[in-house]
């Protein structure tokens, strides 16, 4: 049986996400995020993820509202309104964002065709948290280099606004020729947008190498390697349909951002419109390659296309007519530690419920894989579990089914383990510092000495500075710019405490987007001259707790955008306790 593309869910490992909530992988494919409720946003015609303020989202309305942005949060709600000074809008369209922390405004509705008042305006994106108002920069007036059309999509590359059109026969992608403020300059048409029509919105990802246009009832995603927009708006897209009027579009990361003028928000993850996604995904281990022989003809490996999914791969199947069928998998892990454990499953009308069991231990409740449709790569999140260092036994058993199921069973695809210990979340703090400053810092520092945390220093301004007390994001990323602010060439410091009941081995598990120094105790563990983006666990440094409380300070550079820092210790038994500064 031939099954319909959008059935089939594609999953990417979350090993890596900041994100403050995790995507539901549970029903194709577009997800509701929320709703605007605040009574002033009445059409949200343009939508952007700020790329300075974490888990904000700006909107606006178009045509006959007032000059206003809304900053939100990821679900709709109202953070703050922003009033524009320096413009009018006349039909606002479409909201863009660029790499320089400036947000375009695009007064570019047209729908007479007759407009030859069409301009983008830029502005420096306000801080949320602390304005109510802001100014235009510069405006940039334009006209199309033949026929007047209306436009909906914009979106800024490499400093330059582009225009779609939005017309019945064809979508065409415009550029502006140089950026000249307060001068109206021709347009140059860069091509047709192969595929779409009635453009409504547009978004390109941070590195270029995907644009998406949305309508009011599809999405198109136009992907180059290279990032060639003339290429890429030629070459054949991904696309998926929708039916609730799709007004503006924006990319977080490669997960999609989609509002109507009904007000609602929906979520594109990245891998459903990845369609062609092989699975298992990177990042997991298959459960065909865990394989363990056993006496038992309850199980065998089944190819996608045996099971009815028309992609390739395959993974291990419980017996679909009897109940209590199992299959047993050695799973290796590289460190002792608290790890949760999740399974891509395989769903569909004769599946049933499956059970796991690790080193002899249920964890979390079995699964419901009953689905009317055939679905490959569902993540069910079993829990949290003490896995040890190298080989664990895991067993998956078929155990029941739903009265709509007509079997029991069960489509193993791949494992997904993560680390579970806690983040530290409270922090002593200090910066910014200058880079030549580095050793009056860890000088006063000693394997005898900690830290005198009412010293102060000079920062790099000059200004009198302290140790002052912070917290992470819930998911434990210690965010040195929402601390310092802006600045490159400094360093930031973070200094927490760790009580251990005993001497223990453990692992420090370390993320930093930049060069990061570790002193444990006084003596320097690790050091690591690079330039990454900010992932939790990327640097593993085994190390040696001693009894009683142990100092971790870690100082980080920033030369970039981000500046931030994930610690922890790898921790099976629950055993470890932590403070920003050490207790008695």
């Amino acid at each position: 049986m031939r099954l319909p593309l959008y059935t089939l869910i594609f999953i990417l490992t979350t090993t890596f996400s900041i994100a403050e909530e995790p995507t539901s992988f549970g029903s194709p494919p577009w997800q509701p995020a929320g709703k605007y409720i605040h009574p002033d946003i009445r059409e949200s015609s343009g939508i952007v993820a700020s790329k300075q303020f974490d888990g904000v989202y700006w909107t606006l309305n178009d045509s006959g509202n007032p000059s206003v942005l809304y900053a939100t949060k990821r679900n709709g709600e109202l953070i703050q309104e922003i009033k524009v000074k320096g413009t009018r809008n006349r039909d606002w369209e479409a909201l863009a964002i660029d790499d320089k922390r400036q947000l375009w405004i695009g007064d570019i509705g047209n729908n007479s065709r007759m407009r030859i008042d069409l301009n983008v305006v830029v502005l420096k994106e306000p801080n949320p948290h602390t304005k109510t108002e802001v100014e235009v920069i510069e405006k940039y007036p334009y006209q199309y280099p033949d026929n007047n059309v209306d436009a909906e999509g914009l979106f800024i590359a490499n400093g330059i606004p582009y225009i779609v059109s939005k017309e019945q026969a064809r979508a065409v992608l415009y550029r502006f020729p140089e950026m000249h403020a307060d001068t109206k300059q021709v347009l140059q048409r860069v091509g047709e947008v192969a595929d779409a029509r009635l453009v409504t919105g547009a978004g390109i990802s941070t590195d270029g190498k995907r644009l998406a246009v949305c309508t009011y009832n599809a999405m198109w995603v136009y992907h180059d390697d290279i990032g060639d927009l003339a290429k890429m708006i030629r070459q054949k897209p991904w696309m998926l349909r929708h039916n609730f009027q799709g007004e503006a579009i924006c990319f977080e990361g490669y997960n999609l951002y989609l509002t109507n003028e009904a007000r609602d928000i929906y979520t594109l993850p990245q891998f459903w419109y990845e369609k062609t996604w092989k699975i298992p995904p990177e990042n997991t281990q298959s459960a065909i390659a865990l394989f363990v022989k056993q006496k038992s003809d309850g199980y065998r490996v089944e190819s996608y296309r045996d099971a009815g999914i028309d992609i390739d791969g395959g993974h291990v199947a419980l017996n679909a007519k009897t109940a209590d069928a199992s299959v047993h998998q050695k799973l290796e892990v590289p460190y002792k530690n608290l790890y949760e454990i999740s399974i891509i499953l395989t769903r569909g009308p004769e599946y049933g419920h499956v059970e796991l069991t690790v080193n002899g231990t249920k964890v979390g409740t079995p699964y419901d894989c009953y689905h009317p449709d055939k679905v490959a790569g569902t993540l069910v999140t079993f829990g949290t579990i003490p896995l040890n260092k190298g080989e664990n036994q895991i067993v998956i058993k078929n155990i029941g089914k739903s009265t709509q199921a007509t079997g029991y069973k069960v489509g193993v695809d791949s494992y997904q383990t993560l680390h579970a210990s806690p983040f530290i979340t409270r922090y002593m703090v200090l910066g910014p510092i200058p880079k030549t400053d580095i050793n009056k810092i860890v000088s006063s520092i000693s394997t005898e000495n900690t830290l005198n945390l009412n010293a102060t220093y000079k920062d790099n301004d000059g200004e009198t500075i302290q140790w002052r007390e912070t917290k992470t994001t819930t998911n434990g990323l210690l965010n040195f710019r929402s601390n310092f602010g802006m600045q490159s060439g400094v360093v930031g410091y973070a200094v927490s405490y760790i009580y251990a009941p005993k001497a223990m081995e453990t692992v420090l598990l370390l993320g930093s987007d930049e060069t990061v120094n570790v002193w444990l105790n006084g003596t320097e563990i690790h050091k690591k001259r690079v330039y990454r983006r900010i992932t939790p666990d990327a640097d593993t440094i085994p190390c040696q707790l001693k009894a009683g409380w142990n100092e971790v300070l870690c100082s980080v550079e920033q030369n970039s955008w981000t500046w931030a820092l994930y610690v922890r210790f790898t921790d099976a038994d629950s055993v470890l306790k932590y403070s920003s500064q050490p207790e008695k």
